[in-house]
């Protein structure tokens, strides 16, 4: 009886070094087996190909390494030097191959209805501006000129920062509404798509929300606030638009982390005599900005610290 037991045993197990023998310790999949194998993203220890499947399936990983965690420097060696430095030239590659794809200021590219489009927001101040065809935003940009109308319609996104950034879009809504009246539609009760996560501004109403709209050539912190009682038109001119108007909602008393800044009277719209400057001089310096810069992008070949739009975003059309 002992006999069979043995055998049993032995069975179970076979050739099973102890995990005290085993460098990575137990497989921690199967935990019958000792470790041979470490993940390189998620750093869990396997001891066969079947337990690495199951660990990539029950945790969703993938097993490449992920090249941009963080690394604290006592453990930062040269290898993690070496590889951070081919992530670099490769970056620089892609950017480098953008730029030769879409080119730089590329007018006779432009669709004649973008560049009626353009003209027309001239017109009105506005200073218009286009991503390259492959961006999800130009891709989404509803935004259109009527010419018998001589109305621009515009896709608008709203982000109701106080309903966990809740996004709602407006298409085609005419230039000539009031910001108010364009609102008041997702603040009814009657809204049942979005009437449970706008239920504070519901609440509130039109009198107790602000309305800020993203300064794009300003960085990541600035907005201009807008006025609620005049058309969308008055709320755009003498701003800078890349695509369509983005527009955050905020409650009233919750608007104090926003750097809310004037269009008038900002440094780069103004000249040395104080004047303020024209839509085309304007957007002439951002381009001449991103010119100045390209020299440092070819001898430094870093993109590690860059701007939210890239020069190529800004510039092409």
């Amino acid at each position: 009886m002992s006999i069979i037991m043995e055998d049993t045993v032995t069975n179970e197990t076979p050739d099973v070094k102890s995990k005290s023998d085993s460098r990575l310790g137990a497989c921690e999949v199967c935990a019958t087996r000792n470790a041979k194998y470490t993940c390189p993203r998620c750093e869990v220890k396997t001891c066969s190909l079947k337990c690495s499947k199951i660990h990539k399936l029950e945790l969703e990983c993938n097993g490449l390494r992920d090249r941009t965690k963080y690394i604290p420097l006592k453990k930062f060696t040269n290898l993690d030097l070496s590889s951070d430095y081919r992530l670099l030239e490769e970056i620089t590659r892609s950017v480098e191959s953008s730029r030769k794809t879409f080119g730089r200021n590329r007018w006779k590219d432009l669709p004649p209805a973008l560049f009626k489009l353009r003209n027309a927001a001239r017109t009105r101040r506005i200073n218009l501006k286009f991503l390259p065809f492959k961006f999800a935003r130009r891709k989404n940009n509803s935004t259109a000129y009527f010419h018998k109308q001589d109305s621009i319609y515009w896709h608008i996104e709203w982000i109701f920062v106080n309903a966990d950034m809740l996004k709602v879009t407006d298409v085609k809504v005419c230039e000539t509404e009031k910001l108010a009246t364009i609102l008041s539609k997702h603040l009814t009760v009657e809204n049942e798509t979005f009437g449970e996560k706008l239920h504070y501004y519901q609440a509130v109403g039109i009198p107790g929300v602000k309305l800020f709209l993203k300064a794009e050539e300003k960085g990541t912190n600035k907005f201009y606030e807008l006025d609620m009682t005049l058309s969308l038109r008055e709320n755009l001119e003498k701003k800078l638009i890349i695509e369509h108007p983005v527009i955050h909602v905020l409650l009233k008393d919750q608007d104090c982390g926003y750097n809310v800044i004037d269009s008038d009277d900002e440094e780069e719209h103004t000249k040395a005599d104080g004047k303020l400057k024209s839509g085309k001089e304007v957007v002439d310096s951002i381009v001449s900005k991103a010119e100045s810069n390209e020299n440092l992008y070819k001898t430094s070949k870093n993109f590690l610290f860059t701007s939210e739009y890239s020069d190529d975003e800004i510039d092409s059309e």
